[in-house]
């Protein structure tokens, strides 16, 4: 129970910097940047229809498109952000005013806005939830044309931020592109985690030696994985290894004296469950 009270707190802190994100710069400086938060500023240049109102209506319609589509037990996973959403949107509705901000300096309130509107979005997705508005539609459109969902968000963010750029200019797509770019790594890095750690897939014909150096040098554990090339059919082992950031480097290098034309992938390493494997 105090997991689930602590995993919903943590999803209402992020739905907070989320709505703090719209109602503090996205809004007022209006950007279409896509999604929800997109929608309701495009909608608004067009129409001249509040923010916060689009919002609402917007989070309501696709509740109920997710019912249409999904049924009622999949919605629920989307009803605790789509409800507080909107509620915290309207709060927040009057901050600009309170607060004062010059917006003058348009690309220091935009990394502001990506900072608040990516750690929002991690802290919600970390803890299993999801945000709800247009993702439906993005989910909806994934699943009917058969493409992925980075496809769907693709089209559905370009056709907003496009339409943006003919209301507002074309600064507001540059402004767009920023923020999507600075708030989708600070939401990779809340969810993943910050990678202090390497893996390494090393194919060589002189495993001894390289697992030797790895056991006795750096002082890492070594597993080998049975593979057969798909090409040649040849069998070998393949050495897999965890090992510290700031250790790499000298691995790479130890490999490459020891066996020139060896083969050798490297990738991020954000979580280790077998202490042997690092240690």
């Amino acid at each position: 129970m105090r997991n689930k009270i602590y995993a919903y707190l943590i999803a209402t802190i992020g739905t907070i910097l989320s709505a703090l994100s719209f109602s503090l710069f996205i809004s007022p400086l209006k950007i279409v940047v896509g999604g929800t938060a997109g929608f309701a500023v495009l909608i608004n240049g067009l129409l001249n229809i509040d923010t916060t109102t689009i919002v609402t209506i917007t989070y309501i319609l696709m509740i109920l498109l997710n019912i249409i589509f999904y049924g009622l037990k999949e919605t629920k996973k989307l009803l605790f952000c789509s409800i507080l959403y909107p509620i915290f949107i309207k709060l927040f509705e009057n901050l600009p005013n309170i607060v004062n901000l010059d917006y003058s300096n348009k690309l220091l309130h935009c990394i502001c806005s990506a900072v608040l509107y990516g750690a929002g979005c991690g802290l919600i997705f970390k803890n299993g939830f999801v945000g709800g508005g247009l993702d439906v539609l993005k989910k909806i459109i994934s699943d009917k044309a058969k493409i992925t969902i980075g496809n769907a968000t693709f089209i559905v963010d370009a056709i907003l931020i496009l339409s943006g750029g003919f209301i507002f200019g074309i600064n507001s797509i540059l402004y767009a592109i920023i923020i999507l770019y600075v708030s989708s790594n600070i939401t990779d890095r809340i969810v993943l985690g910050v990678s202090n750690k390497k893996m390494f897939y090393i194919m060589t014909k002189k495993q001894e030696e390289v697992s030797d150096i790895i056991k006795n040098k750096l002082k890492c554990g070594v597993t080998e994985i049975d593979a057969t090339g798909g090409y040649t059919k040849e069998k070998y082992h393949v050495l897999m290894t965890v090992i510290s950031t700031r250790e790499y480097v000298k691995l790479k290098k130890y490999i490459e004296e020891i066996d020139k034309d060896a083969f050798y992938i490297i990738t991020d390493s954000y979580h280790t469950h077998n202490k042997e494997i690092t240690n």
